[in-house]
């Protein structure tokens, strides 16, 4: 792999970083907010904003993963 393709993988780890970032705070925001007002629970789940945290967190996963076999396909990364 060449040191731009290289750096072309690092710019989607990088976007999907800051994506991920964004989801830990979404989640701790929740976990405080959901100690002092429960009615708060219910409007997170009903208003689609665990579906879209969701969706978040499976489109990094799947960067993070197209990344990895970029840079290493299946078939010539060592095995342990």
């Amino acid at each position: 792999m060449t040191n731009k393709e290289l750096m072309e993988q690092s710019e989607k780890l990088a976007t999907a970083w800051e994506s991920l970032k964004v989801s830990i705070d979404n989640l701790s925001m929740a976990m405080t907010v959901t100690k002092y007002d429960s009615d708060w629970c219910d409007y997170f789940f009903k208003s689609q904003q665990s579906s879209n945290l969701e969706s978040n967190l499976l489109n990094i996963a799947s960067v993070m993963l197209e990344v990895s076999n970029d840079i290493c396909p299946e078939d010539y990364c060592p095995k342990d």
